[in-house]
């Protein structure tokens, strides 16, 4: 036999039980969203090799990266290498790239550049470039808001389109091209993420 007020101790109890719950699962949300912002707030590499990493310390991350060429920007510095991983895995935000190069300064790692060519036999409505450009720079602006920095240009000679447009993420820069169809009858998107220059 019940006690009066048994009951309304019971019910109260289970308020209190459930209300325990919902602050214990929106804490752990709110938990988790930080987390996320915090994850996102900043790239500090690509994949699992972070800027500044040396080459022997790249060689033993992808044991199958190999030097691939020299490239010169300035007479003045010594030349940036490139390498190339033998097993690449070529997608980056859900696109397949034709290639993936790992740049180094000296012997530090600051810089990753992914090609795409489409190769155009009859010209279709959209290439694989312009899908794959569209779909990065949708997820970017997603993700980081706008570009810090766009801007198209035109090769007169062919009328070729040149698109770009620039994020800074915390220490880094990720830069998407686009250049369309010209006199080869090919057009190339590149995705460059590197590490943002030191002023």
């Amino acid at each position: 036999m019940m006690h009066p007020g048994k009951t309304g101790r019971i019910h109260t109890s289970i308020i209190g039980i459930v209300a325990m719950i919902g602050i214990v699962l929106l804490l752990e949300t709110i938990g988790l969203a930080q987390r996320a912002v915090q994850k996102g707030g900043g790239i500090e590499g690509f994949r699992e090799m972070r800027w500044g990493t040396s080459i022997g310390e790249s060689l033993k991350i992808y044991q199958d990266l190999s030097f691939e060429r020299y490239v010169i920007s300035d007479g003045k510095e010594e030349p940036r290498k490139v390498y190339v991983r033998t097993v690449e895995h070529g997608d980056i935000e859900n696109v397949t790239f034709d290639s993936i190069e790992y740049w180094f300064r000296g012997d530090h790692f600051f810089q990753v550049r992914a090609e795409l060519n489409s190769r155009i036999g009859l010209r279709p409505q959209v290439t694989t470039a312009e899908n794959a450009i569209a779909k990065i720079n949708g997820g970017l602006r997603t993700r980081y808001g706008e570009p810090s920095g766009h801007k198209v240009g035109y090769v007169t000679e062919f009328i070729v389109v040149v698109r770009e447009a620039t994020w800074i993420v915390g220490p880094s820069a990720i830069i998407i091209k686009y250049e369309g169809v010209g006199s080869t009858n090919e057009d190339l998107f590149t995705l460059t993420m590197q590490e943002k220059q030191k002023r």
